[in-house]
């Protein structure tokens, strides 16, 4: 674990702060202003921390060396431990668990998440003056019931890897309800271990295997048909360490959020591609989305949906106008034509494409603007086969949503001319609209791919971007490639 900068760096309180504020810190003013020695050299400063108490030693203690259920780095400080020693390694937790280990230049582009700096030692300070450490340290990780859950599937996790883990099922082809084969009996051990409703006796693939293999296939995001495919096999092999990585990656991006999430706020999981609406702090609508490809990555980002617009023309990005859509039209000519593109001159005397409103729009019927330094919002599509796939990382950026229209309701709920009958109206008359919100809602896109269900079972998605596995390298946790 490293070290946060001591008070000689550019995070340094000015001095002349420092010694008025010595004795609340319980600090003599005196050992600073004794004249340094020619030699021999001088001895490092001392630590500029307040003295703990016999008690708020122990807690200091006992926070860094619980450090590891946050998914943080495993430390073990001795009871003995030097004083100097103990509060660096509290000032380095408190710091980690509050905003992560992930140093500001080390985020991409695309983690648009970020939380603000943060130096934990005058909170320190002022905790141990106040005799209120504990509190203080309480109120460092995120306060959300999505974070406590996973610290909870990290010591499940944990404990089941300390257990031995599970054995892999042997590859082959799909098998299901009926099959005898020695396939079934590792099946119904692997699922025993995270599955506690499973009975693990028995040898053949019965109902009550089935109906495990479904529950699993729910964790995984797959199609809970019961029948083990390449998708469910593949899933199931991961082996446990490889979960309990993903879990402590997902509790690193929780340190990311702010420290209050609004009540009403509508949030989007580009790991699962899936959208929920909050109401009052609780789900009132959720549905399946599409977020962005490999390369075309939905990014994280916090904003607020200020309008829907009814009947969206689409701007065509360049980048897609020339990658894919001028192509076509080279190949079959009239393609654009019969898609709804029309050329519109620009400024600088070239061309842009555009695609009208209408049944063949790329955008659908309806357009959530919010604004953001990506160019992406979320919409409607008239291509709804891609809702039924189990991975949906399809677009390019923006993100797709299977209800588009009950959203827009929602959203529009308080605005008296924006009933439902009006809105569908707007849709049937095909103008292009905008329907301002009465009030911003405000969005957040973020990536989760380890994640609790309500009764604490933990679900796990396949890390499509591969995002928990570069932020894991990047704060140390894995070795980078071909390590």
């Amino acid at each position: 674990m490293r070290a946060l900068p001591r008070p000689s760096s550019s995070l340094a309180i000015p001095r002349r702060s420092l010694l008025a504020a010595l004795p609340m810190l319980g600090l003599a003013s005196h050992a600073f202003a004794q004249p340094v020695a020619a030699a021999p050299p001088p001895a490092p400063a001392p630590a500029l921390a307040p003295a703990l108490s016999a008690a708020q030693r122990e807690i200091a203690i006992a926070a860094v060396n619980a450090a590891e259920t946050h998914g943080l780095e495993r430390r073990r400080l001795a009871p003995d431990a030097a004083p100097d020693e103990v509060v660096q390694a509290l000032l380095d937790y408190a710091h980690d668990v509050h905003v992560g280990r992930l140093a500001p230049a080390d985020f991409l582009r695309e983690w648009g998440v970020r939380p603000a700096p943060y130096d934990p030692r005058a909170d320190f300070a002022a905790a141990v003056a106040m005799d209120r450490l504990s509190a203080w340290l309480d109120g460092l990780p995120p306060p959300y019931a999505g974070y406590a859950a996973l610290r909870r599937g990290l010591a499940a996790y944990r404990a089941m890897g300390a257990s031995g883990g599970w054995g892999r099922v042997p590859a082959g082809p799909a098998f299901g309800l009926g099959d005898k084969s020695p396939r079934s009996t590792a099946l119904r051990a692997r699922l025993a271990i995270e599955d506690p409703a499973l009975d693990p006796k028995g040898a053949s693939f019965d109902e009550g295997l089935q109906q495990a293999v479904a529950r699993a296939q729910r964790r995984f995001g797959l199609k809970p048909d019961g029948v083990v495919t390449s998708e469910t096999l593949a899933a199931l092999n991961q082996p446990v360490g490889q979960r309990i990585l993903q879990i402590i990656a997902n509790l690193e991006r929780w340190r990311w959020l702010p420290p209050t999430m609004p009540a009403t706020r509508l949030q989007v999981n580009s790991g699962a591609a899936i959208v929920t609406l909050f109401q009052d702090d609780a789900p009132v609508l959720s549905m399946k989305a599409v977020s962005g490809r490999v390369g075309d990555e939905t990014p994280m980002l916090f904003s607020a949906i200020h309008s829907v617009v009814l009947n969206p023309p689409w701007n065509v990005p360049s980048s897609i106008a020339t990658k894919e859509l001028w192509p076509k039209e080279t190949k079959t000519p009239g393609y654009l034509a019969r898609n709804g593109f029309v050329t519109i001159k620009t400024d600088d005397g070239g061309v842009r494409l555009q695609q009208k409103a209408g049944p063949k729009s790329a955008l659908g019927r309806y357009k959530f603007d919010f604004d953001n330094p990506y160019g992406v919002y979320l919409h409607d599509t008239p291509t709804q086969s891609t809702f039924s796939r189990y991975g949906r990382q399809a677009s390019h950026g923006c993100v797709r949503l299977e209800k588009p229209r009950a959203l827009a309701e929602a959203l529009l709920a308080g605005a008296p001319q924006w009933t439902p009958e009006a809105i569908q109206a707007a849709v049937d008359k095909g103008d292009t609209v905008r329907a301002r919100l009465p009030q911003s809602v405000p969005v957040f896109i973020f990536y989760w791919t380890a994640f609790a269900s309500p009764d604490g079972t933990m679900n796990f998605r396949s890390d499509p971007y591969n995002w928990d596995s570069l932020l894991l390298q990047r704060i140390g946790v894995l070795g980078g490639p071909g390590a």
